[in-house]
């Protein structure tokens, strides 16, 4: 698996290989978020959310928890590289869905190429975002995989030829 930022042509540019997350496309973030934040609600409410597909991958609620924990962290981030007021821990899909939204539809040009605190890594708030969103994308992923190895585990007849 190749997943992470790539320099290319002196721009940093997120790829991975696993999941197809590609920030060479153009994208309207905020529908993307939106989108994103929709399919892990949606997944967190399977009947299977909270069972293990193997021991070493999370469940699908794990994974929820952990998109929550990010977006929380990577939204707080943003808000302080963008020079806005810290905002509070967020807990919920529903909470860090309205603060990205909040964040994004508030952001000047200047604010989303200012840079940010977020580690060892050098990001624009732009580049936090792009990050954050391959995340959230590549973690419904994840899960989507995860129902489909319990689907077939429980017994699920899966038809491959007519």
């Amino acid at each position: 698996m190749s997943y992470g930022l790539r320099d290319m042509d002196g721009v940093r540019v997120e790829l991975c290989d696993e999941c197809g997350f590609d920030a060479r496309e153009p994208r309207d973030l905020p529908a993307a978020f939106a989108e994103a934040y929709a399919s892990l609600e949606h997944l967190g409410g399977h009947p299977d959310a909270g069972e293990r597909p193997e021991a070493e991958t999370w469940s699908g609620t794990e994974y929820v928890d952990h998109c929550v924990d990010v977006a929380s962290q990577i939204v707080a981030i943003c808000n302080r590289g963008a020079g806005r007021p810290e905002s509070a821990p967020l807990v919920s899909i529903s909470e860090v869905a309205e603060a990205t939204a909040e964040l994004f539809h508030e952001l000047s040009d200047a604010q989303w190429d200012a840079a940010t605190d977020g580690g060892s890594i050098e990001l624009s708030v732009r580049g936090a975002a792009v990050h954050l969103l391959h995340d959230l994308e590549h973690h419904v992923w994840d899960i989507r995989r995860g129902y489909a190895k319990l689907a077939l585990a429980h017994g699920i007849e899966v038809v491959t030829s007519r």
